[in-house]
């Protein structure tokens, strides 16, 4: 859009080209006026420009103006043009020059015309309609150009509070109505000048005060948030309260990094109780990992949008003929931007926090089907079985339970070729939920895997309450059961429990052979580590072994 300013610049000569639209929070002027003008003509554009196309809708050449009558001649020479939105003006373009150089013509009007349109659809594609706030790329913007080396500024992050509960109860048109007055009380409420507001997304906005130190930010911040709270709006039953939090903005440059740490330090407010404010502490531990969990969440975030999550399979054998596996749990892997993988297991206590695990899990069920259903009658001719893990806020999810039904017979998948594990910890998340998902992905011919069994609380209670057919033995008893005779007692223990109710067994981390050869000692039925395998790409484990089973069928 500078380009379009500039070529106005050039071809109206001796100009000043400003633009002023309220309603899209835009106040731009090519080339930068003098500092001595410079009040003067912000006057100009700001009250008598304004007002002036909001009476007069077509364009205007002002060669000579004067303020009210016998006032002295005003010492520019203007021309106008209106800036539309729905059929409303919204806005002014207008070119400037000094009483000094040659008066505007017919020709200059028209130009000015033909690159409203233009100005028209770059403006306005700045704010976002529901809330009529600046979209992200246009507030970072205008951070950039609006930044003073050396004068303080700071920045607001808020997320509202209990917004789900607004969409749950009175559906998501009264919690878009919500988020409207919300957006017109968070802009009504910014200083007059020196401010500046976005909405992020959902239920999330921000500003940056200039000319604000942390102190005065942090009265601000606490006053609107009370404005807040005192709101009452329809569908929001009791009110909606706000968490914020705030950061020096030291930088034009670091306005990325400033958002992140007063995003990190909302999630503090949250944790903190809610309905408050809390600042940035680069030294608070506490908050420093918060930082992290918030970087981590949105690599993980970035991860699935980018495809960047990789499906990979470890064997688990039957310690009876470990020779040719036919069982495999599917692992996932993210590939970061350098091209490595790294485990999921890294990033868990950021999915946790900030509700990823139930768009991972579908994520995971939705592509193990897709690289399944080619292959499926061949998969299901050699026995093979997919263990795949699910979290405990997934199977607490009635819809989760739909969706992974829905997904099976849309891919026309047989379900005995599914193994779903989920930990102890997971199933007591909320056993009533977890009971009804076991049942109803046995239903289907799936199996159930009670994974890293014998750490969780009251596990007996666990295979008298779940209809599970297989239990994973947690790795913990297996890593030292050669050298620790409780572990070694613990595990004969449990596969006299599986045998008498009719499960298998299997064991996890088995690294040597020696281990191996006890287990199968012990009556362990099947065992998984890196003595047997290593995770490999699901779909190259999956073909290699069905290539074998072919060539030795053959």
């Amino acid at each position: 859009m500078t380009d379009l300013l500039n070529s106005l610049v050039t071809r109206l000569q001796y100009a000043h080209v400003v633009v002023h639209a309220p309603a899209w929070h835009a106040h731009q002027t090519v080339p930068p006026v003098p500092p001595g003008s410079a009040a003067e003509i912000d006057v100009l554009t700001r009250k008598l420009l304004w007002w002036m196309v909001r009476e007069r809708p077509g364009a205007q050449i002002l060669n000579r103006i004067r303020l009210t009558p016998g006032a002295p001649v005003v010492p520019y020479r203007l021309l106008l043009c209106p800036l539309r939105s729905d059929r409303s003006t919204v806005g002014v373009v207008a070119a400037i020059r000094a009483q000094a150089q040659p008066p505007f013509e017919a020709a200059d009007a028209a130009l000015l015309s033909e690159a409203a349109p233009a100005l028209q659809e770059y403006f306005s594609a700045r704010v976002e309609e529901t809330s009529a706030l600046m979209r992200r790329p246009a507030f970072e913007l205008e951070v950039m150009q609006h930044f003073q080396p050396g004068q303080p500024a700071c920045v607001i992050y808020v997320d509202l509070d209990h917004m789900h509960a607004v969409n749950d109860v009175a559906g998501f048109d009264a919690g878009d109505q919500v988020l409207r007055e919300i957006a017109r009380l968070w802009e009504s409420r910014l200083p007059p000048a020196g401010s500046l507001a976005t909405h992020l997304a959902g239920d999330r906005y921000a500003a940056v005060l200039f000319n604000h130190t942390v102190n005065q930010a942090s009265d601000w911040a606490d006053r609107t948030r009370e404005a807040i709270a005192a709101l009452r709006l329809a569908g929001a039953g009791s009110g909606i309260t706000a968490s914020m939090g705030l950061v020096l903005l030291r930088d034009a440059q670091s306005l990325h990094h400033a958002l992140a740490s007063a995003e990190t330090a909302c999630r503090m407010a949250k944790e903190r109780g809610r309905n408050r404010v809390e600042i940035y502490a680069s030294a608070d531990s506490t908050m420093m990992r918060r930082g992290e969990e918030v970087r981590e969440s949105r690599d993980m975030v970035d991860a699935l949008e980018e495809n960047r999550l990789v499906l990979h399979a470890q064997p688990i054998v039957a310690l009876a003929s470990p020779e040719r596996p036919s069982r495999f749990e599917v692992l996932l892997r993210i590939r970061d931007h350098d091209g490595e993988l790294v485990s999921v297991g890294d990033y868990m206590g950021a999915a946790d926090r900030y509700q990823l695990f139930e768009r991972l899990d579908r994520w995971v069920v939705q592509s193990v089907l897709q690289v399944i259903a080619p292959r499926a009658q061949q998969l299901l001719a050699q026995a093979v079985r997919l263990s795949v893990n699910l979290t405990g806020h997934s199977i607490s999810q009635q819809a989760f339970a739909d969706f992974v039904r829905t997904a099976i017979k849309q891919h026309q998948v047989p379900a005995d070729l599914l193994v779903f594990e989920f930990t102890e910890a997971a199933a007591v998340r909320n056993l009533g939920a977890t009971r009804r998902f076991v049942d109803r992905m046995t239903d289907m011919g799936a199996s159930i895997a009670l994974d890293d069994f014998g750490t969780g609380v009251s596990s007996l209670m666990h295979l008298k309450e779940l209809a599970v057919q297989q239990i994973k033995i947690d790795g913990s008893f297996i890593r030292d059961i050669l050298t620790n005779t409780r572990s070694d007692a613990l595990v004969h223990a449990l596969v006299l429990i599986a045998q008498q109710l009719g499960l298998q067994t299997v064991a996890e981390y088995v690294e040597t052979k020696a281990v191996s050869d006890h287990l199968r000692a012990l009556g362990v039925q099947y065992a998984q580590g890196y003595f047997y395998g290593r995770p490999r790409p699901l779909l190259d484990v999956l073909s290699e072994h069905l290539a074998a089973g072919e060539k030795s069928a053959a």
